[in-house]
């Protein structure tokens, strides 16, 4: 008989409070000997990944799961009613958004920054991938195009919060980084801060200031139990944003 680890989940506390309607958090390694790993894609997944994916669903009691291969795109998959069961996409996209209850969205991250997206009014959810790339080419004005087209949300009654990520001391990146980002650019490696970025994106995108949180969860120095790749790890967390029944 084999006995499963429990699945290792953090929430994202103000918006549990805030929106008791969705299910929102991230899951972290869990167990030393046993580290919860759920890369479906790249060099040797793990052979148990699509059973944590299984025990992720059977853990939230949500009805159906929706992923994809990640590329650092602007790709946003839209999904209504799903059958049971885990979905995984098979192109590809960065980011996931729905308005449909009992689906759960998820990207899996390793250092990059999961952004999480809800209109209440609408009750509609986003849910994105974000490096350095997916930044640069507009993955935050993407998931907002997609909420404003598919269903009708505004701007201005967005909440974006930003999830646990690398922070700006320990993601020391190049100068074509920083050029990418539109940062003034060093004349050598420095520290870059990416969520600094994407609260000003989401700004200028018309989500109010007082809408917009961050983690303070680095995934490399901070203390949560996160799978970073930075930090030489090869396993990925996934961020986790659906509809309650």
């Amino acid at each position: 008989m084999v006995t499963r680890s429990p699945v290792p989940l953090h929430p994202v506390p103000e918006w549990e409070e805030k929106f008791p309607w969705v299910m929102v958090g991230i899951t972290h390694a869990g167990l030393a000997g046993d580290p919860f790993d759920l890369r479906l894609f790249g060099d040797a997944p793990p052979a148990r990944g699509r059973e944590r994916w299984q025990a992720l669903l059977d853990e939230t009691g949500f009805r159906a799961i929706a992923h994809a291969r990640q590329v650092h795109g602007t790709t946003v998959a839209v999904h209504g009613a799903l059958p049971p069961g885990v979905h995984i996409d098979a192109g590809a996209a960065d980011g996931h958004a729905t308005a449909e209850a009992d689906v759960l969205l998820a990207v899996t991250v390793a250092d990059c920054v999961p952004i999480y997206m809800v209109d209440p009014g609408r009750r509609v959810v986003a849910l994105l991938h974000a490096g350095w790339r997916g930044i640069s080419d507009g993955i935050m004005a993407s998931g907002v195009r997609t909420l404003i087209e598919r269903y009708g949300a505004k701007p201005a009654h967005l909440h974006v919060h930003l999830g646990p990520a690398i922070c700006g001391r320990c993601y020391e990146v190049g100068p074509e980084v920083f050029e990418a980002l539109g940062l003034p650019a060093p004349c050598r490696p420095a520290p870059a801060d990416v969520r600094a970025v994407l609260v000003s994106r989401a700004l200028a995108l018309g989500v109010p200031h007082g809408h917009v949180t961050v983690s303070e969860q680095c995934t490399r120095c901070g203390s949560a139990g996160l799978f970073s790749h930075r930090g030489g790890r090869s396993e990925r967390q996934a961020a986790l944003l659906g509809i309650r029944l």
